[in-house]
């Protein structure tokens, strides 16, 4: 329970401090993003998860636990992906838009991947509506709660944006450190392959930003963070509808703190490559 609260509060405070860092006029040049926002799409619901299955295949992962990886990889739109943009230096209104996008297209787009992935056929409408709810509440609604309170008062909360990313940063490694206290022993014992294959995964999805060659450094920042950072929330949802198997859930937990802490160093990297550009 403490580690679904400490997540929840990580998507909150993560997209309302991403929304009270997007400027009127960035948001007001969406249309320069499309190629990007295309790109970023084809990255998270084709590229990623085609890599991610094969990868697996080819390192022989256990079927529950990869699974898991392939889940966690076909599960784009984490809600703390705000969080690394604004670490890394990154353009906020990018960041929000490619969140809101592959969340508002993962509420389909994922379960329709998992799937094929499995074989079934169909689409789930309760399932769909339960996602599209989560996703609104979690991160939607807290990403326009932060613009509309830069927008409409900003010299109220331009001073508060730096504390509620500082409490962003407590929840994120709260939610790290719990994962590790209360799983840490059970996910060793999964195999160091797991984890080999999770650090693929995740070393893969950091990558998009390095093709980005004609573009700044911060939005190369903000493709890389926000595609790294999976929605857990969405996989663990859909394990545990439609796997119910522990070994299942925990390999998602693993994933999860691999994720957090290659992003964290990813993001140290993006932000120090914008100092040395200043």
């Amino acid at each position: 329970m403490l580690i679904r609260i400490a997540l929840i509060l990580l998507s909150l405070s993560s997209m309302y401090g991403l929304g009270l860092r997007i400027e009127k006029k960035e948001l007001g040049s969406w249309a320069k993003f499309v190629p990007i926002l295309i790109f970023a799409f084809f990255w998270n619901f084709v590229i990623l998860p085609v890599f991610v299955f094969f990868a697996g295949k080819f390192l022989g992962v256990s079927e529950l636990t990869f699974t898991a990886i392939f889940l966690c990889a076909a599960s784009p739109g984490g809600a703390s992906g705000g969080l690394f943009v604004l670490r890394a230096k990154g353009n906020p209104a990018l960041g929000g838009i490619l969140i809101a996008l592959l969340n508002g297209a993962n509420t389909v787009l994922t379960p329709l991947i998992f799937s094929i992935y499995q074989g079934d056929s169909g689409f789930n409408f309760d399932l769909f509506l339960k996602l599209f709810l989560i996703g609104t509440f979690l991160q939607g609604l807290p990403l326009l709660l932060g613009f509309l309170s830069k927008y409409f008062f900003p010299k109220i909360f331009d001073p508060i944006a730096p504390w509620v990313e500082r409490f962003s940063t407590f929840c994120l490694v709260l939610s790290i450190l719990l994962l590790i206290f209360q799983y840490g022993e059970y996910a060793l014992s999964l195999g160091w392959l797991v984890w080999i294959a999770a650090c693929v995964a995740v070393c893969f999805s950091l990558l998009p930003g390095i093709f980005l060659l004609n573009s700044t450094q911060e939005v190369k920042a903000s493709l890389s963070m926000v595609s790294a950072i999976r929605s857990l929330s969405l996989a663990l949802l859909l394990a545990e509808l439609h796997i119910k198997q522990s070994e299942t859930l925990l390999t998602i937990l693993m994933y999860g703190t691999v994720m957090y802490l290659l992003s964290a160093i990813a993001a140290e990297f993006w932000n120090g490559k914008k100092k040395i550009q200043i």
